[in-house]
């Protein structure tokens, strides 16, 4: 009997986690990179209906030999030299992609089809596929052989403008059915916010670019099919410590050739050696927090009030997290580790990187598709059951205890956990000092948010004598609220004082606010003592492209729907039910993005 069945197997590494198209794009741009590729092209081939048809990934490194190739989509075959023992060997081991897993289970984890061409000179092209729906239906069990085979025309002259490289490797994926976007326009927004954060170091050095390119059915170049603001679909750095000067993140304005000419500036950066099974592991951890002065700029040119909501503040938000480095490549940006829920408005403005050597892998828990580190979390003495409580308080002493205690790779962990933190807190100390908001920007004269609020008070007080609602049942808490528009809306003391005040003196029961939320939902209710807060995300979708392209009058009456669901929300005093309700919003969010994407607009 075998050990492995071809069919439930390969069904099973269908749903093998990757976040979505660009991540698995990425698993083969790491092959590309450690064959030493200056290129990498991701054409993207459109049908009729202008939604994505086959996908290639193509590059000039040193391309596969026929044995490689024979084992390149085997999984858990890397390719890479080993010795008798399957080890891997030599610089093999500090790479990207020292794994095996990535090209068979990248690419099924998109399509049911992958078709591989490779060479090492122009004159030997060798061709290799896998067919998820072959192998189901039991046509093989074993991967076929690796002839040679020219690449079909359509695709030469797509590639690298005509000119095939000397060396190099074509992947094919065909019978697209998992894709997470159909539109090559969608997928090349999200790639480069997650490809150019990704490799922003490779890209930034010039050491490799990545290039989208798109083509109708038969192979035709199709122009403006990417983005408005460029036509090339070059993959530009996006740097979550916005440290990097060409980098995705919009021009900034009034930069003088004299100074900076970064959003940010580096706070900390430094090194130390752990050590694990004997030897020393370096790690880096570097911080960054925005140029005061840059967000004074910001404010100063746009017509908001708060940082947060200008197009810069969206783009850090959309970084905001810790960004975990390995072998120059970000395998993930943890948002949900280190970071107070308070966190996302006003340090969205610093940047906190760790770079961890492969060596350390294991340790840290970094998966296979090189997506996690899940190992890697905010720890303290407190949850390390230490019987000697003398030390909690004292690091270096928990450290030598849980080494002592033969717990050695905890000690790693808590180690590297405790510089974070520090870190952490030292970038939050600065970013809480930035003046994210326009001084007097609120003032006594009611804005379109203030009438939402009255218009939803007054149902809210006539509703309350039928059917009483959880808010009206408390003494409000503006205290509370004024608290809440400090900590987690980017208010500074002095609007908030006013924000609050003005609520107060109408005795107004809801508050619109405006922050990234939880599960794609595009809006949620938050309920304080005695107060609902309706919180609209402005970086979801129905926001971008509808709500705020609405006149001011339009979206008063929009933002007036909204509070009659919050109000509904109100009044449900069965807990099932709310949770009901809660389920249905975020759902809603979901599909609506969905729909957009199909829209697209």
């Amino acid at each position: 009997m075998s050990l492995v069945n071809p069919k439930q197997y390969i069904i099973s590494a269908r749903s093998n986690g990757y976040k979505d198209t660009a991540y698995a794009i990425a698993e083969l741009a790491d092959n590309s990179i450690q064959a030493g590729a200056t290129k990498v092209e991701i054409l993207i081939f459109e049908n009729a209906k202008r939604t994505i048809e086959e996908i290639a990934i193509v590059d000039n490194g040193s391309g596969m030999s026929k044995e490689l190739l024979a084992s390149a989509l085997g999984f858990g075959e890397s390719g890479r030299e080993k010795d008798k023992d399957g080890n891997l060997l030599n610089e093999d081991t500090k790479g990207m992609g020292k794994f095996g897993m990535g090209l068979p289970n990248a690419s099924v984890s998109q399509c049911k089809r992958i078709e591989v061409w490779s060479w090492r000179n122009k004159d030997e092209v060798y061709y290799t596929y896998l067919d998820v729906q072959e192998i189901i239906d039991g046509k093989y069990s074993e991967l076929p052989e690796p002839k040679i085979l020219k690449i079909p025309e359509k695709y030469l002259d797509s590639m690298f403008d005509g000119e095939m490289p000397v060396s190099g490797t074509f992947i094919l994926w065909s019978d697209l059915d998992k894709l997470k976007w159909k539109r090559s326009s969608t997928l090349f927004s999200k790639s480069q916010l997650e490809i150019g954060r990704m490799y922003r170091r490779f890209i930034s050095k010039g050491q490799c670019s990545v290039q989208f390119k798109v083509f109708d059915t038969f192979g035709g170049k199709k122009d403006h099919s990417l983005s408005k603001k460029t036509d090339t679909g070059l993959i530009k750095a996006n740097d979550p410590l916005y440290l990097t000067v060409d980098s995705s993140l919009p021009e900034l304005p009034g930069l003088h050739v004299d100074e900076k000419q970064t959003f940010f500036q580096e706070l900390e950066s430094f090194s130390f050696d752990v050590e694990f099974q004997g030897a020393m592991h370096r790690v880096k951890i570097r911080s960054s927090v925005a140029r005061p002065e840059m967000i004074t700029r910001i404010l100063n040119c746009s017509k908001e009030n708060q940082a947060g909501k200008t197009e810069y503040g969206k783009d850090c938000l959309l970084n905001f997290g810790l960004s975990v480095m390995r072998a120059d490549r970000e395998i993930e940006l943890i948002t949900n580790e280190f970071f107070a829920k308070d966190d996302a408005y006003k340090a969205r403005f610093m940047g906190i990187e760790i770079d961890i050597p492969p060596s350390l892998d294991e340790v840290l828990g970094v998966t296979n598709n090189k997506q996690h580190a899940h190992n890697l979390k905010e720890l303290n003495a407190e949850t390390l059951d230490i019987d000697d409580k003398d030390i909690l308080n004292k690091e270096n002493e928990v450290i030598s205890y849980l080494r002592e205690s033969n717990d050695e790779e905890r000690a790693v962990l808590f180690e590297i956990s405790a510089k974070i933190q520090t870190v952490v807190k030292n970038a939050r100390k600065k970013a809480k000092a930035l003046p994210t908001t326009k001084v007097g920007c609120e003032n006594q004269e009611f804005n379109k948010d203030d009438k939402v609020s009255i218009v939803v008070n007054s149902v809210m007080n006539k509703r309350d004598e039928v059917s009483p609602g959880n808010t009206l049942s408390q003494k409000p808490n503006y205290k509370e609220l004024k608290e809440k528009l400090v900590n987690e809306y980017g208010y500074d003391e002095q609007n908030a004082q006013l924000a609050t005040k003005k609520m107060e003196d109408l005795q107004s029961r809801i508050s619109v606010q405006y922050r990234k939320t939880s599960n794609h939902s595009f809006f949620e209710v938050e309920n304080l003592q005695g107060i609902a807060v309706l919180v609209i995300n402005p970086d979801h979708e129905l926001y971008m492209k509808f709500l705020d392209k609405m006149s001011e009058d339009d979206q008063m009456i929009f933002k007036v729907l909204l509070g009659a669901w919050a109000l509904m929300e109100d009044q449900t005093t069965n807990e099932n039910k709310r949770r009901q309700l809660e389920r249905a919003r975020n759902d809603w969010g979901e599909v609506i993005e969905e729909m957009f994407e199909e829209l697209d607009l």
